[in-house]
């Protein structure tokens, strides 16, 4: 249940709708699919946002972290 906001930015990315709001999740479904300025819009910002989630970014990161937590223990 849920999305995960990080990833998917209501509005740029995607929706996000409240958990069991299946009546929001219908509306958004069709608005992504009537409207293709929307479709191409998401897809777009869903291309970009993946791009802060490449593997040479988050690697980098997760190593900073362990080593963090290796000095800390």
């Amino acid at each position: 249940t849920g999305g995960i906001p990080e990833v998917n930015i209501n509005g740029v990315s995607g929706f996000l709708s409240e958990v069991g709001d299946v009546q929001q999740m219908a509306e958004n479904a069709v608005t992504i699919l009537k409207e293709d300025e929307t479709l191409i819009k998401f897809k777009n910002g869903a291309y970009n946002q993946a791009l802060n989630f490449d593997i040479n970014k988050i690697v980098p990161k997760y190593i900073r972290l362990y080593e963090s937590a290796m000095i800390n223990t």
